[in-house]
């Protein structure tokens, strides 16, 4: 897997000319950029040269991006916002994107071997995600790959997630396996990451871009204190991995 490539989705110079023209000054944008999460992902992700691609919850198209760069024939991105959407099709030209509600994506968009839902399911209702699953079951190619990725329920992660408090879900291992079982899939890779940098990043962010409305300062900084904590991933939870759950699941013969 060559990670190298996720490490520079989005070049500076392009994120210097959108924060220019003021794009990334409203708080719903302010802070989407590629991070040692996203790269931690797309190593996750594993290979994907000649794989189609379904990106639900795409958010500005990084994901979408470097599966077009690692070759793959079809990646489709969906996301229900207008300003994310029209940032990932300049992004990732050779993806294409839909601006819609992910939990009511049709079958006429065919069949994909990968289908990822990166940050996307932490914001549906219980209903919605079973709903969810059950469509993109049906989307799978029969030997397919669902990759997942959510915040992990845990002590220190419920308390220092002040999203949580708005609504924002964390799940447990088993509160998913128990999901996509009753949807026809079984888990097949469970791989836990992130711990303090991660999270104190978090609260950086938010306090910037919700009262201040500007990115957040010392971002470097952050940013190799995160890198540090994803480079070490585990297969259980720790104290230096409790933050992101990533899943790989196909469906049950």
């Amino acid at each position: 897997m060559n990670v190298s490539l996720c490490l520079n989705l989005i070049e500076p110079d392009k994120l210097a000319g959108i924060e220019s023209g003021g794009e990334l000054r409203n708080p719903r944008t302010l802070g989407h950029k590629p991070t040692a999460r996203h790269r931690f992902l797309c190593e996750m992700a594993g290979a994907l040269e000649g794989e189609s691609v379904l990106d639900l919850g795409c958010g500005f198209g990084w994901f979408a991006k470097y599966a077009v760069e690692q070759g793959c024939k079809r990646v489709v991105g969906v996301d229900l916002d207008e300003r994310l959407i029209e940032r990932a099709r300049r992004e990732a030209p050779g993806a294409e994107f839909l601006l819609q509600d992910a939990t009511e994506i049709p079958a006429s968009i065919g069949e994909f071997g990968v289908v990822s839902m990166f940050d996307f399911l932490e914001h549906l209702s219980s209903l919605e995600l079973v709903d969810v699953m059950r469509r993109v079951n049906k989307l799978l190619e029969a030997k397919g790959r669902l990759l997942i990725s959510v915040p992990y329920r845990s002590f220190l992660s419920n308390t220092l997630d002040p999203a949580l408090f708005f609504g924002h879900r964390h799940y447990s291992i088993k509160d998913l396996e128990k999901i996509l079982g009753s949807t026809g899939f079984k888990v097949s890779i469970v791989v836990y990451a992130g711990g303090l940098w991660e999270q104190l990043s978090l609260i950086w962010l938010y306090i910037f871009k919700w009262v201040f409305h500007r990115e957040m300062p010392f971002a470097d900084f952050f940013e190799r204190k995160r890198s540090a904590e994803y480079a070490t991933y585990q297969h259980k939870p720790g104290r230096k991995a409790y933050v992101t759950m990533f899943l790989e699941a196909v469906i049950e013969d």
